[in-house]
């Protein structure tokens, strides 16, 4: 049964951040707006993969005090919408950060972190825990390299 959860969750993430990208394609024209929405999509279910790994770590030792991931997928959350604001400051900012881009790359984040708490999954073993959030991972970093082929970093 959680395979099958895990499953249905990384479809509608990846169903949820498709569809948001190519509405921003359709509406605006605009391929960075959609790779900036990709980069902090992916770059969110990075960081929820790692942390749930390290959710899944610690109910092990505490099942009371972590049976519910939701406040770790909402930090991860924000960390990542933290990340995309110093990488938008630093790495990016060409003369300027564009706040456009860093409201595009947070749209992106947040609705990746609302659909993963909705769609929240209990994990039966830690070799489940591994693959899932390894699976959940390498689509984050897909996310993140279709948005650089988009503006044509990559």
């Amino acid at each position: 049964m959680y395979e099958f959860l895990a499953i249905r969750r990384l479809v509608a993430v990846s169903v949820l951040a498709g569809v948001g990208a190519v509405a921003y394609l359709v509406r605006s024209g605009r391929f960075d707006y959609a790779a900036h929405f990709l980069a902090g999509a992916g770059g969110t279910l990075i960081l929820i993969a790692a942390t749930n790994a390290l959710w899944s770590m610690l109910s092990g030792r505490r099942p009371s005090a972590f049976t519910d991931a939701a406040p770790a997928i909402a930090a991860a959350t924000l960390i990542s919408i933290g990340f995309g604001l110093v990488a938008e400051f630093t790495v990016f900012a060409a003369p300027v950060a564009d706040i456009v881009d860093i409201v595009h790359q947070s749209l992106g984040a947040i609705l990746v972190g609302m659909a993963c708490m909705l769609l929240a999954c209990n994990r039966r073993s830690w070799i489940a825990a591994l693959v899932s959030d390894g699976i959940t991972a390498g689509l984050g970093l897909v996310m993140i390299v279709i948005g650089a082929v988009l503006v044509g970093i990559i």
